[in-house]
């Protein structure tokens, strides 16, 4: 079993940062570098590029800092019980992970779960850490970047922030502007990535949290409306019945049986 210890999110540091812990860390440490860093690993200083990563093993020296003014990085920092829960992952090497926004969304969930008040609390984060770091461990060559076009590359990000942040987005207008696009031109090369509308996507990612927040928290309706991007309870309340068939405070009362 996986067990957490600490973690971070967009992690950001302005100016010299630097970690140096000779004997590591006294846990498993896992980075995601979000900006270009410095990293000694295995003694050999490298430049490595944004959207890499490392899994730290226990005792293994973590050197790394900064090369520019902003650096910004997620971090995980766990243990295990079993060596063969370790089975698969790669440890102590340079990762490129294929989808970032998997593996972000995986962090998201994992952040959520580990505040969550589930009796199955443990168990889901074991599962869910072992699978981020089993995805980390999928690409340890630098990828072939042109197989995604540029385009593609800020869609998948803007989704992923989409439904890790709904409350962020408020129109298709908003959202074109975030990737740089025309809203026209946006929601063309949106429905052609993923098949759905941008707006739908929008209304299904704040449904989505909203079932969690009604399902593992007790935060009243209001404050998971604000949450999912409705200053109007009113219009989540009509928006969460017209899709899940039932009042959030059904949907709750059903979840807790």
């Amino acid at each position: 079993m996986f067990i957490l210890h600490n973690m971070g999110i967009d992690i950001c540091h302005v100016g010299d940062f630097c970690i140096d812990r000779p004997n590591g860390s006294g846990d498993w440490l896992m980075i995601i570098f979000k900006t270009q860093a410095r990293l000694t690993l295995h003694g050999e200083e490298r430049i490595v590029p944004s959207e890499s990563a490392v899994i730290f093993q226990k005792g293994t020296p973590q050197l790394y800092k900064t090369i520019c003014e902003n650096y910004v990085n997620h971090f995980l920092h766990f243990r295990f019980d079993k060596k063969s829960d370790a089975e698969g992952i790669v440890f102590d090497q340079l990762l490129y992970p294929k989808d970032l926004s998997e593996v972000e969304n995986l962090l998201h969930m994992i952040g959520r779960e580990s505040i969550s008040d589930s009796p199955n609390r443990a168990n889901y984060l074991s599962m869910l850490i072992r699978m981020l770091l089993l995805k980390l461990s999928e690409q340890t060559q630098i990828p072939e970047r042109d197989r995604m076009s540029e385009h593609s590359h800020k869609l998948y990000r803007l989704r992923a922030d989409l439904y890790n942040n709904p409350a962020k987005y408020h129109s298709v207008a908003q959202l074109a502007e975030a990737v740089g696009f025309s809203g026209s031109h946006f929601q063309q090369l949106y429905k052609k990535e993923f098949g759905i509308r941008c707006y739908e996507d929008l209304l299904i990612a704040r449904i989505k949290t909203a079932q969690y927040y009604l399902g593992e928290t007790q935060l009243s309706i209001h404050e998971i409306a604000q949450l999912c991007g409705y200053e109007n309870v009113t219009c989540f309340l009509h928006r969460f019945k017209a899709r899940i068939g039932m009042t959030p405070t059904e949907y709750r009362n059903a979840a807790s049986h």
